[in-house]
């Protein structure tokens, strides 16, 4: 069965906070939708994967369709991108159950919620998955990693070194490398004093060089220190309170181009903004207002004409509801109500362009091309928490000799998680949150 080999193999979510593949495999599902957007400025992995490995891609996606018994399947992919819409012409000719989608070089064209509109007509419930409308989405990396359960567990990943760098590539390396080699691979910073973006420039976390790439590591974005973009993304929450409570006029524009709230959902930014005026019960009225936030940043990188920082509030609300136990099921916002698509939508999706420009990233603009090379790495530090769930539970200790694909954790006993292999061959020198392997 397809979803006991994904298990096996350790498949993840690739393009996102890593939920076990295995999972969704086991649902039942009238559609499968392969996301291939990749709408974060300045990454090309999945695109440069699509247009090497397309066939990949769309066994994936058959496979998962025979794990959930969906009878359509659906590629996703930006129009634009020639080479791949042409590999997959090639790869889904004779399969009258697939169909390719074209989409336009708009953020967020690979959000969840957009895409699965875009490929089916519907809307997910207000703050639920794509499965409660018989949907699974999975991203292209994580299509070809199931394509290969088979064969290989997953002890690599794909990632675009992109910025300041002197050679943006997209490259293959093993779970657990040091960010600083990645960076290394691409030239190393072409400035001396940089901060790196782990995740892409809207939706990515600043990291530390000495950090392991994990599973759902897809791109690094190098920036000088002093770049506009750094600065936002290293602002204090209280320097972001003060600001947003002292500046924010209530204009409403970082509402007005959210993409949640234009497919229909009860998502308001500029109303969550209101909640630092606010404290007690009389916050928590505003902050509900956040539950539905995807954390895209366009409120905070493109609309806002303040520049502030709509988008680290909502964070802050949700996570001081969660405190509370308050989520959308128990929220008093939830009426029940089904989300239903703004009229002016269409025209309010922000061509990728146009926000390179707004964020200042226009100027490190550069292909990315696949260098697959096997990389030898001689020290690797592989987290056993690199997906949704609980932490898989070490089977190795120190002094044991491993070979990559060989299993170094596994799924506790009626947990969500997934399974964690060495990715080099080696000996485990320590074992803690992390397994160190030593070539």
């Amino acid at each position: 069965m397809p979803g006991t080999l994904i298990r096996q193999a350790g498949v993840v979510g690739a393009g996102g906070a890593g939920f076990p593949t295995h999972v969704k495999a086991a649902a039942s599902a009238e559609i499968v939708i392969a996301n291939g957007a990749e709408c974060e400025p300045l990454l090309y992995k999945d695109k440069e994967l699509q247009k090497r490995f397309a066939d990949l891609v769309v066994s994936g996606l058959e496979l998962m369709m025979t794990a959930t018994g969906a009878k359509s399947g659906v590629v996703g992919v930006k129009e634009k991108y020639h080479e791949v819409m042409a590999a997959y012409v090639k790869a889904l000719s004779g399969k009258p159950h697939l169909r390719l989608l074209g989409l336009g070089n708009y953020y967020p064209a690979g959000d969840e919620y957009s895409l699965v509109y875009e490929a089916t007509g519907r809307l997910i419930p207000q703050g639920g998955i794509p499965i409660q409308i018989g949907a699974v989405v999975d991203n292209a990396e994580t299509l070809i990693n199931v394509a290969l359960a088979s064969k290989q567990s997953v002890t690599h990943t794909y990632l675009t070194v992109a910025g300041a760098v002197k050679r943006p590539v997209t490259l293959k390396l093993p779970v657990g490398t040091p960010i600083a080699e990645a960076i290394r691979l691409a030239g190393g910073a072409t400035v001396p004093e940089f901060g790196v973006l782990d995740g892409g420039a809207m939706m990515g976390r600043p990291a530390d060089p000495a950090e392991p790439l994990t599973k759902t590591s897809g791109g690094l974005i190098i920036l000088p220190e002093s770049h506009g973009l750094w600065r936002k993304k290293t602002a204090s929450q209280r320097s972001i309170d003060l600001i947003g409570k002292s500046t924010c006029d209530q204009c409403s524009l970082c509402t007005e181009f959210c993409p949640r709230y234009l497919l229909g959902y009860a998502i308001q930014p500029h109303k969550v903004m209101r909640s630092l005026s606010f404290s007690g019960p009389d916050r928590k009225v505003w902050d509900e207002w956040s539950l539905l936030c995807c954390e895209c940043s366009l409120c905070n990188l493109f609309a806002c004409p303040e520049e502030l920082d709509p988008r680290d509030v909502c964070v802050a609300s949700k996570r001081a509801l969660a405190e509370k136990s308050v989520n959308w099921r128990s929220a008093t916002l939830n009426t029940g109500a089904a989300p239903k698509v703004h009229p002016v939508r269409e025209f309010r999706k922000i061509p990728l362009e146009s926000l390179m420009r707004r964020i200042g990233l226009w100027n490190y603009r550069a292909e990315a091309p696949l260098d697959d090379r096997v990389h030898r790495v001689g020290r690797v530090r592989i987290p056993l928490k690199q997906h949704l769930g609980v932490p898989a539970q070490a089977v190795v200790s120190p002094g044991v000799k491993v070979k990559a694909g060989d299993l170094i954790g596994e799924i506790p006993e009626g947990k969500l998680g997934a399974r964690v292999h060495a990715s080099i061959d080696g000996t485990v020198r320590s074992v803690d949150t992390h397994v160190v392997i030593e070539a």
